[in-house]
């Protein structure tokens, strides 16, 4: 197993330089940036040309190194190949989770709101239970959005007779698998997009399976969105940023 390389340079774009050659370049950029490491095409072909001064464990948290350490080492990577291309995951699947979770919060309102009568369904007396209806009451009357993750529970076992056989199932007519598969599957969304918004690493989680989840699910919601998801051959990209330009890890 190779041993993993703890530091990387603070990224910065360098520009390019009209020098003849690639040794020409070279030069030309580290007269300009005296004391630099210039590197040309770092580990996954992002084309990228970055300026290394700031070892990752001085400006991440010692937990936070000792995890992508760890994590490293155990995909054969060095450290700063690991931050790099796991920054290029969770900006790709944060994109994508972008466009499902307003789709979908927009789907489950209308949905609700013809099945209750109400424009303020989420304070409906007895459709949800005390313990995620304690989660509805700490938020001002006015404020209509609600987490993805209550979303997620609304497709949990407490609500199958309740909310999945007389309204959520209807609308999701392209839904050929069973509730608990689409809730299991909605878990590990809500899980990944979590980690994302707080900075955690994704770099070994089901990336692929949750994004074609997203959009198996748009389908129904938003065909225009799914198609453009479709269109852009995710699973092409992501493993292209697992692998390298070197073919491998």
């Amino acid at each position: 197993m190779l041993t993993p390389h703890l530091s990387i340079n603070r990224s910065v774009r360098i520009p390019s330089d009209p020098s003849p050659g690639k040794k020409g370049r070279t030069y030309a950029q580290k007269k300009r940036y005296p004391g630099c490491k210039v590197v040309d095409n770092p580990p996954g072909g992002f084309g990228r040309r970055l300026a290394s001064t700031l070892m990752i464990i001085k400006i991440l948290p010692s937990e936070t190194s000792k995890q992508f350490e760890c994590i490293a080492e155990r995909n054969q990577l060095s450290v700063d190949n690991l931050y790099i291309r796991n920054t290029e995951l969770s900006k790709i699947t944060w994109e994508t989770l972008k466009i499902f979770e307003l789709n979908l919060r927009s789907h489950i309102n209308q949905v609700m709101r013809n099945f209750t009568q109400t424009t303020n369904w989420q304070r409906v007396s007895g459709l949800f239970i005390p313990k995620h209806q304690s989660r509805i009451s700490m938020l001002p009357k006015h404020y209509q959005v609600l987490g993805l993750g209550f979303y997620c529970l609304m497709f949990s076992d407490r609500y199958h007779t309740k909310l999945w056989i007389p309204c959520l199932s209807p609308s999701l007519p392209s839904w050929m698998r069973t509730r608990r598969e689409l809730h299991a599957n909605f878990s590990s969304l809500v899980q990944v997009r979590n980690r994302i918004a707080h900075h955690e690493i994704i770099y070994n989680y089901p990336l692929i399976e949750i994004l074609d989840f997203a959009q198996e699910m748009l389908a129904d919601i938003n065909k225009f969105a799914a198609e453009e998801l479709r269109s852009r051959n995710l699973s092409e990209t992501i493993n292209r940023i697992r692998l390298g330009s070197g073919g491998g890890i």
